[in-house]
């Protein structure tokens, strides 16, 4: 979702293929090939044109640390398993997130452009931007997309103490036709995801109720600049059940099941994609899941699509609440915010922009930031 707080004094744009081409040498400077460099650049600046900070730049740091201690698998082949004419298996073989993300899913659409429907589950992953990108490649070719992940251990479940499961976030988008709009939703199944709460950290501001258990102490990132592991999440609706904590739990387990139990991906054993120590690396080991849905499988297309009109129009039509004038739909605010950043430049806030300039002069790449 589009951050909703103001930018902190001192944040800078830039255009976003600056600094999409940034992140690619980067990415490529720890040996990773130039492609799959670039795949994962587009991911990262998608975040940040869409408003979703937490999963831009600002996670370039943390991946340019744990692709140089070796945490992930740079030379991976991706092989992938068919299950049946519509389902299968990929094995990600530790490596990146992202490029396994999108052989999966282009799996998933080949699937559904032959039988109507596609699904892949990916095992042995790592960190795969956020899974709106990939639903959204799936609704862009015309099919609804569904992507979710899994990955280590730091929300509670409901009436417990100790994290069990990740922030678990899921996607799903379906196209609105050719003059239509969309839906499409992107949320994690925990009251937040961790890269917003170090969004907030990075500048300076104030950790809202309900994001972590009230009985932790103050929060602060470490030398990386990386919320550490041990920090517990709670799940979407907050702590017990009053406020449907226990229906975030419920989500936050169905996401966990599907993307482990159908890839055979263990996640429960991992602390993260970064968990490692002076022994050496951890691999990641987390496990997606991808679907691509053929809409006319079910309907006529333009009825579906006036349908979904008709809808939204009786929605925006209703009554507002006082102060407010508009309705925003699932995807409505990341589009706005990606039709401004590609006008005026992507913001870049000042802790992030200092991480970019260390990696830029350790690695030598001489770009102007």
């Amino acid at each position: 979702m589009v951050e909703s707080s103001d930018l902190p004094e001192g944040t800078v744009r830039f255009q976003h293929e600056h600094i999409r081409d940034f992140i690619a040498a980067a990415i490529s400077a720890t040996g990773v090939p130039d492609d799959h460099a670039r795949l994962t650049a587009d991911v990262l600046i998608s975040a940040d044109l869409r408003g979703v900070r937490s999963h831009g730049m600002g996670r370039l740091p943390i991946l340019v640390d744990t692709l140089e201690r070796g945490g992930i698998n740079k030379n991976s082949s991706y092989p992938f398993h068919t299950g049946s004419n519509t389902t299968g298996v990929l094995d990600a073989q530790n490596g990146l997130g992202p490029v396994a993300s999108n052989i999966a899913m282009e799996k998933a659409i080949s699937m559904a452009e032959e039988q109507g429907t596609g699904f892949v589950a990916v095992r042995n992953s790592s960190h795969m931007g956020y899974p709106g990108y990939w639903a959204k490649k799936a609704m862009d070719r015309g099919f609804i997309g569904i992507c979710m992940t899994n990955g280590g251990q730091f929300v509670t479940p409901t009436f417990g103490v100790e994290p069990m499961l990740g922030t678990n976030p899921f996607s799903v988008a379906i196209p609105g036709g050719p003059d239509g709009e969309i839906f499409h939703l992107d949320i994690a199944t925990s009251t937040v995801a961790r890269g917003k709460i170090e969004t907030f950290l990075r500048e300076d501001k104030p950790i809202p109720k309900g994001w972590v258990p009230e009985a932790y102490g103050p929060l602060k990132l470490d030398e990386r600049g990386i919320l550490p592991f041990d920090v517990p999440l709670l799940p979407l609706g907050g702590e017990g059940t009053e406020t449907g904590g226990h229906k975030g739990f419920a989500l936050s387990l169905m996401v966990e099941l599907l993307c482990s139990i159908l890839s055979g991906s263990g996640t429960l054993d991992a602390k993260g994609e970064n968990a490692g120590d002076a022994d050496g690396p951890t691999f990641p080991s987390a496990g997606h899941f991808m679907g691509a849905i053929r809409v006319d499988g079910f309907r006529e297309p333009a009825l579906v699509f006036a349908h979904m009109a008709e809808i939204y129009g009786r929605i925006r039509g209703s009554e507002k609440a006082p102060g407010h004038d508009r309705i925003y739909t699932p995807g409505e605010l990341e589009v706005i915010a990606d039709e401004e950043n590609r006008r005026l430049g992507v913001p870049i806030t000042p802790a992030v922009l200092e991480q970019a300039r260390r990696l830029n002069e350790r690695l030598s790449l001489g770009f102007k930031l």
